[in-house]
């Protein structure tokens, strides 16, 4: 009969169960090379470790970024060639049409390839990247920035603001633009331009005389003139210089309601210099008359004009007869090739902020790795097991078992005749 007790078999069983535990915990760091943390044992080291799988992420996302917005601006950078290319044409269109000679079948066909190329402007501006995104609609996602009238009005109807993407803790580097910043308030020698506008009047001046922007002589053989304006509506302001006899006189009035009373007094202010005097007679008209020899007028501008084509017509006051008509200053052929040199360098500028962004997020891209093998190596460090300490406990607890184990046979097979000798 064996001596035993419930108690006996119980704490050996645990020491067993706890000995096989601790030899499996260590064979297998053996067998992976990584160390099993427990919070009981490496609570700095598991919140350490927790710490860098947090940043780690971060940066992952970050670096995820930066390869999206290289994307994005690649896109960008294409559409923006594609833009200048169609720039060039436009302007070398506007150089070859400025030519009194030319006959008005072949204008036309300027005009048709004018208009072609609007169409792929248009194209252009409503481009998408490769998840469906507009590059010119900032924020305002899939819907189309730019619409056209059957009028063939353009018109912007996306966002204002630019999208981004955070590609460092400090750094936003910019995915798209807003239409209205590219397209239509392109900055000039003559202020704010609308490009599309730009095309519409090189496409109405190709149906205009070169020269319709200043007039000839309205003083020729008569010393009175009829100005007729077009109608004024509410509001409009209202531009253009008064030559005469080479003292020039600058208009610049707003006329409410179609009185153009306004108009005639500054002329009229300047009576003394030019023997002229202006007076308002209704119906949109200014009478001038005077001793002049010579009077020129040029540099029309209505704030309102876009939409209509010939501004001024002027009259002989004796007859009645029709002069000659007046456009507005932006259907000059120099004032348009200004406007799309303009344009184009706009397109230029834009370029190359794309390129300096994408550099941008290239360098942050690489700043990005080089934290991320930093970190990966502090946490490897943390994470690798010391492979001679494992292998000096595995032994140290195998003979630990051994022992036990013969110690645990050797008490279980005593029996009661043997304790009593």
């Amino acid at each position: 009969m064996s001596i035993s007790s419930t108690r006996f078999f119980q704490s050996n069983s645990e020491l067993f169960s706890r000995l096989s535990s601790e030899l499996k915990t260590l064979q297998t760091e053996a067998g992976t090379g990584k160390a099993t943390l427990k919070l009981s044992e490496s609570l700095g080291d598991v919140s350490k470790l927790n710490a860098g799988e947090e940043k780690a992420s971060e940066i992952n996302q970050y670096m995820q970024n930066a390869k999206r917005v290289q994307r994005d601006l690649e896109g960008l950078d294409l559409a923006f060639e594609r833009l200048q290319n169609l720039t060039i044409r436009l302007q070398e269109l506007s150089v070859e049409s400025a030519n009194d000679v030319m006959l008005p079948e072949e204008r036309a066909r300027f005009a048709l390839e004018a208009n072609m190329i609007k169409s792929e402007i248009i194209d252009v501006a409503n481009s998408r990247d490769s998840f469906g995104n507009t590059l010119f609609g900032g924020i305002a996602g899939e819907t189309d920035p730019f619409e056209i009238s059957k009028e063939g009005t353009v018109t912007y109807v996306g966002s204002h603001l630019n999208k981004s993407l955070k590609v460092t803790p400090g750094l936003h580097v910019k995915q798209n633009y807003a239409g209205s910043g590219v397209f239509s308030g392109v900055a000039g020698e003559t202020g704010q331009i609308n490009f599309f506008e730009v095309i519409d009047d090189l496409i109405d001046s190709l149906s205009l005389d070169l020269n319709s922007d200043v007039s000839s002589n309205i003083f020729n053989n008569t010393n009175r003139a009829t100005l007729k304006f077009m109608s004024s509506g509410a509001e409009v302001q209202t531009a253009f210089e008064l030559v005469v006899d080479g003292y020039k006189i600058s208009i610049n009035e707003n006329v409410y309601g179609n009185d153009f009373t306004a108009i005639a007094e500054q002329i009229n202010q300047h009576r003394v210099q030019t023997g002229i005097t202006a007076s308002f007679t209704g119906d949109n008209q200014l009478v001038l008359q005077g001793t002049a020899d010579n009077v020129v007028i040029s540099g029309l501008k209505q704030s309102n004009d876009h939409g209509n084509i010939s501004k001024l017509r002027i009259f002989d006051q004796q007859t009645g007869e029709l002069q000659q008509e007046l456009s507005a200053k932006r259907f000059n052929n120099a004032e348009i090739n200004t406007q799309i040199t303009d344009v184009f360098e706009h397109f230029a500028s834009l370029r190359a902020e794309v390129g300096a962004s994408s550099r941008r997020a290239q360098e942050a891209e690489t700043a990005q790795q080089d934290i991320l093998i930093s970190l990966e190596e502090s946490m490897s460090d943390i994470r690798d097991a010391d492979l001679a300490q494992v292998l000096t406990k595995i032994e140290f607890l195998m003979t630990q078992k051994e022992a036990a184990q013969a110690t645990f046979t050797r008490l279980t097979g005593r029996s009661l005749f043997d304790l009593l000798g």
